[in-house]
């Protein structure tokens, strides 16, 4: 499936959306869909208080006039395949992961039929949506950042990186971008590795992704770091604890209703 573009609807959170007030993201993630009363799966595992986040979900969605949602969470791998599971990604129209851990997320999850399954789902239906907030979104990446601070993000080996869920291909996603001062672990990332892009979303923010093409919908900004163009990076030579330097890399940053061409790499001007 590397070189397929799937056909499904990704919607990676930048944590923090507005669940009180106008609810501008949920009601977007809801209405790609297609539908008014969308079958909602809710996936807990990557938070330590499961049953918090459910309450909050499903007050968020009662509030949206939405009256189907199950509930996924579970502690052990083995747990993951149970057909109870698997019947709730087969028959729901959305899925959304919630915040928490994200290397809680990828190690439950990751390799599990129940993967294959929202995997397959995702590439196979135009209208399925598959959503995740903070540690949920982060986790979509093949590639995603586990660790790494803010003060010490270009300073060589300073970030942790693992293998994430692998729902989108050369893109690595963080998560309250603008809010915790990340740009510099995403750009390190970006210098390690510059055929992939960089993409930094806000609080209260997110991106649609069908098509080959990302839609900012939200409050703030997104930010993208492209490595395409780089020159030069010492990161080869120096030694772990040493300063970063780079040369040529470029930063795209797009506001609400802003749409960005995945493959071409750039903004999608107005018509």
């Amino acid at each position: 499936m590397k070189n397929v573009i799937p056909k499904g609807i990704l919607i990676p959170i930048g944590g923090g959306e507005d669940k009180k007030e106008s609810k501008d993201i949920l009601s977007r993630v809801i209405s790609e869909t297609g539908k008014t009363n969308p079958k909602i799966c809710l996936i807990t595992l990557a938070t330590d208080v499961p049953e918090k986040a459910a309450e909050v979900y499903n007050k968020v969605f009662s509030d949206l006039n939405i009256s189907k949602i199950s509930i996924i969470h579970y502690t052990g791998r083995k747990e993951a395949d149970h057909q109870d599971n698997l019947k709730k990604v087969k028959e729901c129209d959305l899925i959304l992961f919630s915040g928490g851990k994200q290397l809680k997320l990828s190690s439950l999850l990751g390799g599990t039929d129940l993967l294959t399954l929202i995997t397959q789902r995702y590439y196979d239906e135009s209208k399925f949506v598959l959503a995740g907030t903070s540690a949920g979104a982060s986790a979509m990446s093949n590639t995603m950042i586990i660790t790494g601070s803010a003060p010490e993000a270009l300073i060589k080996g300073s970030l942790e990186l693992t293998n994430g869920l692998d729902l989108i291909n050369n893109v690595t996603i963080d998560t309250h971008f603008t809010q915790r001062g990340r740009i510099g672990r995403l750009i390190q990332m970006v210098a390690c590795n510059p055929g992939i892009l960089g993409l930094g979303l806000g609080e209260d923010t997110c991106v649609i992704i069908k098509n080959g093409m990302m839609e900012v919908v939200g409050s703030g900004l997104v930010t993208i770091i492209d490595g395409d163009d780089i020159d030069y990076t010492d990161l080869a030579d120096i030694k772990d604890g040493e300063p970063i330097t780079v040369e040529g890399i470029k930063v795209h940053i797009l506001g609400p209703s802003k749409q960005f061409l995945i493959a071409e790499r750039k903004i999608k001007m107005p018509d």
